[in-house]
């Protein structure tokens, strides 16, 4: 052999060689990671409704810790912002999310004026938005990214303004409400809706989320004549309202909206609660299976108790989504497309179809306070 041979020779030796290694190397390799996908959560983390976003927060931690758990998956980190309840609050979190965080998907917010508030910042860039608990029938018209778990205030308003007809015939109703878009809304689709139906409305009184003292609304009412009152507010305000009533001796029997049913109203208003009737779009006791095993990994999970609504909104907006990732992928339009697309989508608050403007449409069941419990009316 020659000494040009020999060279040869040896240079595809070392290729082999070296081949080999790189081989060896790359198929014990264990593969990179993928890094999560960031969803932001816009919450009223304190402040008024504070404990509405606990309830909320359980929901989204059941369905991270489900998502997360399954290896073969995306896995989700879950990016908190305190709104505060208040407008500003919630789009300083927006934008934070977005410009340093580089969220494409927002889960929130808890009240109504929140969402719409930030609504138009997500649309602008083009953010998936989702609410799974605002109920302003302005959100129907908020973009086509914004979406929610929730129902609207047209559809529920509608139905408790036929039962309340059919309740208390002809006697004079007050209605006292939280000076926020959901409490406007509320009002225009009850008042629209009860009126037709032949009921005889009295007042309206707009209230404040940061007032505490309700007793000149009360006896404004009062002095209406009325013989009920329909509260359109939060746990806190509605349980501070029935507590000074109780403590003017007055005697009306109180109606209520659904985002009512909550411990921090019990706490509150105490006994005098007790024979509180409400709407609520969701049944808690549903025969449903897949209800059921929310209901056991939920109680499970904390405690003993059961999911009201908030939770099981929250559960189901962050499932769903994943849902849409792993079967679209990651990309802002295919996940929007993929939302628009879900129908009949078995969740833990119940079916779940998205119509043209992102809402959703659920059964309505009547609740009342009994003995301290929520309990649902046959």
């Amino acid at each position: 052999m020659n000494k040009t041979s020999k060279i040869i020779l040896g240079v595809i030796i070392a290729i082999v060689v070296v081949g080999g290694i790189w081989y060896g190397v790359s198929k014990n390799q264990t593969p990179a990671e993928k890094s999560p996908i960031k969803v932001g959560v816009i919450l009223p983390l304190t402040g008024t409704s504070a404990d509405a976003a606990e309830y909320a927060k359980k929901g989204l931690s059941l369905a991270l810790k489900e998502i997360n758990s399954d290896n073969t998956k995306n896995k989700i980190e879950l990016v908190f912002e305190d709104s505060q309840y208040k407008n500003d609050a919630a789009v300083t979190a927006v934008n934070k999310l977005i410009s340093f965080d580089g969220v494409k998907y927002i889960i929130g917010d808890y009240g109504s004026s929140q969402t719409l508030a930030i609504a138009p910042i997500a649309e602008q860039n083009k953010i998936i938005l989702i609410t799974p608990t605002s109920q302003a029938s302005g959100i129907t018209k908020a973009g086509d990214y914004v979406f929610r778990t929730q129902i609207n205030t047209a559809d529920e308003a509608k139905y408790f303004a036929d039962f309340l007809v059919g309740k208390i015939g002809s006697d004079r109703l007050s209605i006292i409400a939280i000076n926020t878009d959901y409490g406007a809304d509320y009002i225009n689709d009850f008042s629209t809706a009860f009126k037709e139906k032949g009921g005889n409305l009295g007042i309206i009184q707009k209230i404040e989320s940061t007032a505490s003292d309700f007793r000149t609304e009360i006896l404004k009412s009062q002095n209406d004549n009325a013989k009920h009152i329909l509260l359109i507010t939060n746990r806190k305000i509605g349980g501070q309202i029935i507590k000074q009533a109780s403590e003017l001796k007055t005697q009306f029997n109180f109606f209520a909206t659904s985002p009512i049913e909550g411990n921090e109203l019990i706490q509150i208003a105490g006994a005098a609660a007790d024979g509180l009737i409400y709407p609520y779009p969701f049944n808690s006791n549903s025969a449903d299976d897949y209800q059921q095993q929310f209901q056991n990994k939920y109680a499970n999970e904390y405690g003993g108790i059961k999911a009201e609504m908030v939770a099981a909104n929250a559960y189901d907006t962050l499932m769903i989504l994943n849902k849409c990732f792993n079967n679209v992928g990651i990309d802002t339009e295919s996940v929007k497309n993929c939302l628009y697309n879900t129908q009949n989508y078995s969740g833990a608050s119940g079916l779940i179809s998205f119509d043209k403007n992102g809402d959703v449409q659920k059964p309505l069941i009547i609740k009342a306070i009994k003995n301290g419990q929520f309990t649902e009316v046959k």
